[in-house]
């Protein structure tokens, strides 16, 4: 049997019922290929129903046992929290707001590892594997149960703010160590979230359970992409899909195309948060002069009405301005629909955006960088156009199609499916 899957993801299922798009692009290929497929959220807990995976559902959670208090009284005797603290004395990084944080993350850590208990002893199968989305606290609480249960496969993903110490200092005393002992398989996103967590493990951890696996994006692959409109439409048609957050600097490419000085363009953004009111001030006072720019800001929108607007709608280019990244599920989404990229050299998105399928920019030159991103864009052939962006979707295709990467994450029940396909 395939047997049943416990997926562990903090942020898996909002406190209004809302899914999370990271676990809603795999929840239909782990319902087909597992028995039985549930959550441990910071929420509760919710063993999946046939439906939840097309996103339409509201995701009720439940939480046994008191969980978070008994979490609370079990963290200060806690070995693993004794050991992070005597190692942040050492190394002199331990302070009263490090130690109360560490505290909360050891009380979160427990909290899901005594759920997953709970369903391990109430939902048993003859084979589990424990799935933590990110190497924060559910990645602490599924090693605790892999090592209360030895024989249980046990595999943790790693993305950027988990794993990055520029972006939470504290990473390196997280409970990576418990992590490391206990996984079977830590599945990094790129090569440069793996050399950030080398640089703090190195030396204390298995190399050999290291693996570099993008997170990948759900959907079929597009079976043709649609033409570039600037050569059937004469409109170079921009989109960018962001939250607006300062990370991720929205505003440099309104100030970018403030200067742009070629032919029509309309520009699409999706997303909206904290700066939107800025942002739209920003573009009254300089793109709402310009007659060759019009732009258009969508707010936030679901995954569904998304992949609508993708799957209705041509576009040039996608754009994303972020200052730091790890791979962008945003930027794989345009690629999947064969849409070119320009997009800054962070994070590992050099690892995704190849000069085949579009064009990185110095982040250190900012709005300018992204106008010479997009004049050689607009400069290019129709037909070296054409080429670039089947170029992205076969990208996509081969490299970051979720269907295709989950087999080599659960080798076993990808093969016992393919049996009784047959």
């Amino acid at each position: 049997m395939p047997g049943a899957l416990i997926y562990l993801s903090n942020c898996g299922i909002q406190a209004d019922g809302r899914a999370n798009p990271f676990m809603m692009q795999e929840l239909p290929w782990l319902m087909r290929h597992f028995d039985q497929v549930m959550l441990v959220s910071y929420y509760g807990v919710r063993t999946f129903q046939p439906g939840d995976e097309t996103g339409r559902n509201t995701l009720t959670t439940v939480r046994p046992g008191m969980a978070g208090l008994r979490a609370w009284l079990r963290a200060p005797f806690t070995r693993d929290l004794w050991r992070e603290l005597s190692r942040m004395a050492k190394e002199h990084a331990l302070t009263p707001l490090a130690a109360l944080k560490l505290a909360a993350f050891t009380q979160r850590g427990l909290k899901m590892h005594y759920w997953t208990e709970w369903l391990l002893k109430h939902h048993p199968a003859p084979r589990t594997t424990l799935y933590s989305c990110w190497m924060s606290f559910d990645g602490y609480a599924a090693a605790l149960s892999k090592r209360r249960h030895p024989r249980v496969r046990c595999v943790v993903r790693g993305h950027a703010y988990d794993i990055d110490t520029e972006r939470n200092p504290m990473n390196p005393y997280l409970m990576k160590q418990r992590i490391a002992q206990e996984a079977d398989g830590l599945y990094f996103i790129s090569k440069t979230a793996r050399q950030q967590y080398l640089s703090y493990m190195a030396g204390r951890v298995d190399k050999r359970k290291l693996h570099v696996l993008a997170m990948g994006s759900g959907g079929e692959p597009v079976e043709t992409p649609r033409e570039a409109p600037m050569y059937t439409q004469g409109v170079m048609r921009v989109v960018s899909c962001a939250m607006l957050i300062p990370i991720k600097q929205v505003h440099l490419l309104a100030e970018a195309l403030a200067n742009w000085q070629g032919g029509p363009v309309c520009w699409t953004h999706i997303g909206g948060g904290e700066g939107e009111a800025e942002l739209r001030k920003l573009i009254s006072e300089k793109l709402d002069p310009k007659e060759n720019v019009i732009c258009e800001l969508l707010g936030t929108l679901d995954s569904a009405r998304i992949q609508q607007i993708y799957d209705t709608k041509a576009f040039d280019v996608f754009v994303n301005t972020s200052r730091k990244e790890g791979v962008p599920i945003s930027i794989m989404e345009a690629m999947r629909h064969g849409i070119p990229v320009i997009a800054p050299r962070v994070g590992g998105i050099p690892e995704l955006v190849t000069p085949d399928v579009g064009y990185l920019y110095d982040p250190a030159e900012g709005a300018q960088g992204v106008l010479n991103a997009l004049e050689q864009l607009a400069s290019l052939p129709r037909e070296r156009a054409e080429r670039m962006r089947s170029a992205a979707k076969r990208r996509w295709d081969k490299y970051y199609c979720s269907a295709a990467l989950l087999p080599r994450l659960f080798p076993e029940q990808a093969g016992r499916a393919g049996a009784r396909a047959k």
